[in-house]
């Protein structure tokens, strides 16, 4: 466990706040993927099979969310900038504010993102076409590779993060 030495550094509300909010947005993250299916490749919300099962998918469990919400997650305390809390004259908890402030950082992400067609094909694969046979990991990469290309950034284990540049092979 890791040992605390500032105690008043935003950060480490911050991840609590991450933390706690998980499930919720990335469930929102799921419906997002799904609206963004229909703007995408079905703006007249043509009924068909396609539209019938995005439509009607209610995930059960969104681990392979996980890395992707810990990506967003580390961009945003990376432009959020500063470690020192804020003077707070509305009542409110520093908790209630950066809840506040990650949850609209996490929509505006999330929905530039959706306006992505890589973005809404690899999170369909992954929601409504998954498939025990298949190799999630692959998805998961593209979804990842799109991150890193909309914000420029790339979040290396050891490293930190980095600006990105994207390599175009042939």
């Amino acid at each position: 466990m890791s040992q605390r030495l500032f105690l008043l550094d935003k950060n480490y509300i911050l991840k609590q706040v991450q933390s706690d909010s998980r499930f919720e947005l990335e469930k929102q993250l799921v419906e997002q993927i799904k609206e963004g299916y229909f703007l995408l490749f079905n703006p007249l919300h043509l009924v068909d099979d396609l539209s019938e099962m995005v439509e009607a998918f209610n995930p059960e469990h969104l681990t392979f969310f996980d890395e992707l919400y810990d990506n967003l997650a580390g961009i945003f305390r990376f432009q959020e900038e500063g470690n020192q809390l804020e003077l707070l004259f509305d009542g409110r908890s520093h908790y209630e504010k950066y809840s506040e402030d990650w949850k609209t950082g996490f929509n505006q992400y999330t929905k530039a993102l959706c306006l992505k067609k890589n973005f809404i094909l690899a999170g369909l694969e992954l929601t409504v076409f998954h498939s025990p046979d298949k190799r999630i990991e692959l998805a998961q990469n593209r979804m990842k590779v799109c991150i890193y290309e909309h914000f420029g950034l790339k979040i290396y284990k050891y490293k930190g993060i980095q600006k990105y540049c994207s390599s175009k092979s042939a």
